[in-house]
This record gives structure tokens, C-alpha cells and sequence, in this order.
């Protein structure tokens, strides 16, 4: 009987794994506090993620000299505007009732962000002036207008679903429980829900992703043999995607339903009652979060570059690091804003 051969860790690789542990464990200690405190913290925390990555995105495409630190204003400008525009926009009556009162958290930033939402108006004027850019100066061609467009669009949609799954709770659970509304708000108004419960959903989503991608990782290098896609991604084997995928699937699952049993339940329709939703979307979360991998690594083929940026060791840039993170947390915070409008909630009270 032949023995099963495995790959060995070559001394390069080790080096390697022991800078990504260190960058790591230090991502830990600023992110996981961030989302902890959550309220106008993790909201100026979403910016800097917002600030780097739309650097990011210039940094890529190679442009040089005046052309670049134009496109370098004008990205992060749509970017944060059609980030934030559309938060302003919608609380505007509540601002002007309320004053200084309309910011305080749990009111103004649940109420912000508990959809996912885009302003045309900007989309549209974003369009207009990357086009201009295109038809005035020959480098940036037209393949730019549309690289810049999307990827702005994407890094967005991404930051938008990170604040909805740090603030919607809040909205969620008050709506859930206006059958009893002194209830609804001595629960969101507890620090006990303001620090700890209400960070389940985003913890949930972080931990497929992170798991996913632990998995991948680990069992792709000790035991991966039949590559992907060499073209795109030329590390990731089948072997890493299926031991991501069932690593993902069975910590963020477990995770959910301890949180239900415990009475502490991510959302109103994540209880013990309604965990097949649960099962459903972290099945989907490790598959979506291969594409967001499979896209950000295609756009850095197509420009020729290893990393975004190497702001983390070991690691790269902030979409290196959160790529995978963007389009999962897009696909969740869509989900659940489905699934609620399908039940009701917000409506109509708890699911039936």
C-alpha cells in the first residue's frame, strides 16, 4: 500500500506563514475593538477602510504624473459619496427635527444603515466624469472608465454592507418587538445588546470568510494537488476549496445556533425556529467569497501587479485583506434584507 504523499512546508513558506500569523494578529486587535464599540467609531473605522482601498484601487492601475492624482481625488470623492450620500439624504428630515439628537447611536446610524442603498444621481455623475477624463486625455482609455466605475461601485456596495451588519440589528430587533415597546428599547438601549449582541451578525460573517479562508489555505498547502484556475489565481486548489468551504460552513452555522440557544440570537429571524436560514447562508458565504477572491485577483492579473498595496506584511493591501470580506457581507446584508421584507418584519412584527 503506497503512502499518502503530502506537500511539505518549505522554509519560505513557514517565513511567510509567520509574518501573515504577526500582520494578523495585529488586524485582530484593531478590527475586533472597532466592531465591539461599534456607533461613530466603527463608523469613522468603515471610512479609513473606504479612504485605503479607493487609494488602493488608483495604486493598481498603474497610471502616472497630473493623470493619477486626479483620478486619485475623483475616486475617493464617488466613493465616499455614494457611500454616505445616500445616508444624509434619507435622515435629513430626522436632522432637521431633531438636531444634534438625530446622531446619537442607537437612533441616527441603525436608522442609516439598515438597507443597502445607492444614489443614481452620483452613479450617474460618476460616469459623466470618468467618461470626460477618457476622452481628454489618450491614457485613460476606455477600459479605465469601466474599471474605475465598477470597482468604485464594488468597494461601496462592500463598506455599505459592513455598516449594515454592524448597525441593522438595532433597527431589526426594535422593530421585531413593537409589540412591547419599552422592551424593544430597554434591549437596544443595554450595553449588554450594544457591545456584544448586536456585533453577532457582522462576527457571523467574519467567521465564514475567516474560516473559508483558513481552511483553503491550510488544507490547499498540506494536501492540494488540482488546481482551479492557474490563469487567475494559480495557488487555490480544489482540495483548499472544498476544506474551506466545509470549515466555513460549520463554525459560522455552530456559532449562529449557539447564539440562538443561548437567547441570544443574531437577528429576530435567526432564532432557534428559523436556523434554516442560517444553514442556507453560510453555505453561500464561503462560495460567494471565492468569487470576491477569484475577481480581485483577476483584476491584479489584468494589471500586473502582485498585491494592491503592502501596507500589511504578509498580507498585501486592505482589498487583499477584505476582498473576499466584500462580497460576502453584500450577499448576507441582501439576504437579509430580503428575508425580512418577505416576513414582514418592520411591518408586520416577529415571522409567523
Amino acid at each position: 500500500m503506497k503512502k499518502k504523499i503530502t506537500n511539505e512546508l518549505s522554509s519560505s513558506t513557514k517565513k511567510s506563514l509567520v509574518t501573515r500569523i504577526i500582520t494578523a494578529f495585529f488586524l485582530v486587535v484593531v478590527f475586533v475593538p472597532a466592531i465591539i464599540f461599534g456607533g461613530w467609531f466603527f463608523f469613522f473605522f468603515a471610512l479609513v477602510l473606504a479612504l485605503l482601498g479607493s487609494i488602493e484601487i488608483v495604486k493598481a492601475s498603474n497610471l502616472k504624473g497630473l493623470l493619477r492624482v486626479l483620478i486619485y481625488f475623483v475616486t475617493i470623492v464617488f466613493t465616499l459619496g455614494i457611500i454616505y450620500y445616500s445616508m444624509f439624504q434619507s435622515n435629513m428630515a430626522a436632522i432637521k427635527a431633531q438636531g444634534s439628537d438625530a446622531f446619537k447611536e442607537p437612533n441616527f446610524l441603525p436608522e442609516a444603515f439598515h438597507d443597502i442603498k445607492l444614489s443614481i444621481m452620483l452613479i450617474t455623475l460618476m460616469l459623466c466624469v470618468y467618461f470626460l477624463i477618457s476622452f481628454a486625455t489618450e491614457p485613460f482609455h476606455i477600459a479605465y472608465v469601466f474599471y474605475f466605475a465598477t470597482m468604485i461601485l464594488v468597494l461601496a456596495i462592500g463598506i455599505q454592507s459592513f455598516l449594515f451588519l454592524r448597525y441593522s440589528p438595532f433597527y431589526y430587533f426594535e422593530e421585531a418587538l413593537t409589540k412591547d415597546g419599552q422592551y424593544a428599547k430597554s434591549l437596544i438601549y443595554s450595553n449588554n445588546f450594544k457591545y456584544v449582541q448586536s456585533t453577532f451578525l457582522f462576527l457571523y460573517v467574519i467567521l465564514g470568510v475567516i474560516f473559508n479562508d483558513m481552511g483553503a489555505y491550510f488544507i490547499g498547502l498540506l494536501f492540494g494537488k488540482h488546481k482551479m484556475n492557474e490563469r487567475i489565481s494559480p495557488k487555490k486548489t480544489w482540495e483548499g476549496f472544498i476544506g474551506g468551504v466545509v470549515f466555513s460552513i460549520i463554525v459560522s452555522t455552530t456559532f449562529a445556533l449557539v447564539c440562538a440557544l443561548t437567547d441570544h440570537a443574531i437577528l429576530p429571524i435567526f432564532d432557534v425556529q428559523h436556523l434554516y436560514y442560517v444553514i442556507v447562508i453560510s453555505i453561500l458565504i464561503p462560495l460567494i467569497s471565492d468569487v470576491g477572491d477569484f475577481v480581485f485577483s483577476s483584476v491584479k492579473r489584468t494589471f500586473g501587479v502582485k498585491d494592491f498595496s503592502n501596507l500589511l506584511p504578509g498580507h498585501g493591501g486592505v482589498l487583499d485583506r477584505i476582498d473576499s470580506l466584500i462580497f460576502a457581507s453584500a450577499l448576507v446584508s441582501c439576504l437579509i434584507i430580503f428575508i425580512n421584507l418577505m416576513l414582514g418584519i418592520g411591518a408586520n412584527g416577529i415571522p409567523s
